[in-house]
């Protein structure tokens, strides 16, 4: 038989419920939305917008109420954005210079589309199958929407690729890490941004920004939204070897992970990318060639 709360405690979890509520309710009402209980654990407003509460309340019941207030009114700001741009006539209702301004630039995979049709204005990192797809996102502090060619009708598309590659160029990297194995380190930049792996679009900026000098382009893998590692060739069979350990990397950073991007290995020099997952090929089998001759 499934334990039951004791009395007292069902009488606890009640009280905390009805004050949350309650509080929400009122935090609903101060920010200019009137909600009403729709039933215990949910609350609705006139428009049909629906607010469940239940992860609100987990949050509460583990805090001091001292905490309360500022958790609710986080939650509700939360609820009231994703209401309002839950609207279809939200996105396009935007002046040009907010829209703009919110856009970022994101490389994701394929599979985070819902369908591929609806996305006609988004191209491929590169030229092969299950390749990464450059999209534009508006972003928010809470959350982030994927447009699709519907939220572009009327838009300057070049400007609006030229905003969300120069917004996401502006996000920073918070932490940078060397991981070494055999004389091989490879640099693993990362941070709390879903937009971080995405300068990858953009590798001349990463590199001048982020990375310095890469003679001979940069092998790199951008396993999750939040990490970009890299490595760059100065010898052949460095960079063979590196390769090999930037795969090792990728299947293991692509796990467990809320935003996967990529298990696959690229290479990029002057403004040509390359996978290079299953052997050298393009431009960096050319490269190979090129640093075995240096090296001669």
């Amino acid at each position: 038989m499934r334990n039951q709360p004791i009395p007292n405690q069902q009488a606890v979890h009640a009280t905390t419920l009805a004050i949350v509520r309650m509080k929400t309710i009122e935090a609903f009402r101060t920010r200019g939305v009137v909600v009403h209980r729709e039933d215990a654990t949910t609350l609705a407003a006139d428009s049909g917008a629906h607010f469940p509460l239940e992860n609100l309340f987990a949050r509460c019941a583990g805090v001091s109420r001292t905490a309360w207030d500022n958790i609710i009114g986080g939650h509700v700001d939360v609820m009231i954005e994703m209401m309002r741009e839950a609207n279809p006539h939200f996105i396009t209702g935007l002046s040009d210079d907010e829209f703009y301004s919110r856009l970022r630039e994101r490389v994701i995979a394929p599979s985070a589309l819902e369908r591929m049709d609806a996305y006609d204005y988004s191209v491929p990192l590169l030229d092969v199958p299950g390749a990464p797809r450059r999209v534009l996102n508006l972003s928010s502090p809470n959350r982030a929407v994927t447009l699709a060619d519907c939220h572009l009708v009327g838009r300057d598309i070049a400007a609006a690729w030229a905003a969300g590659r120069r917004n996401t160029a502006a996000m920073q990297f918070e932490e940078v890490q060397i991981l070494s194995r055999n004389g091989i380190d490879i640099e693993v930049l990362s941070g709390d941004s879903i937009y971080l792996a995405s300068k990858v679009a953009d590798m001349t900026t990463l590199i001048s920004t982020h990375l310095g000098e890469c003679l001979y382009g940069v092998l790199f893998i951008v396993p999750n939204a939040y990490e970009f590692a890299c490595f760059r060739p100065r010898d052949a069979d460095e960079a063979l070897a590196a390769a090999a350990l930037l795969g090792e990397l990728a299947s293991v950073f692509t796990r467990d992970t809320p935003s996967p991007l990529s298990p696959a290995v690229y290479f990029w020099r002057d403004g040509e990318y390359c996978d290079v997952s299953l052997g050298p090929t393009g431009i960096f089998a050319s490269t190979l060639t090129e640093l075995r001759a240096c090296a001669a």
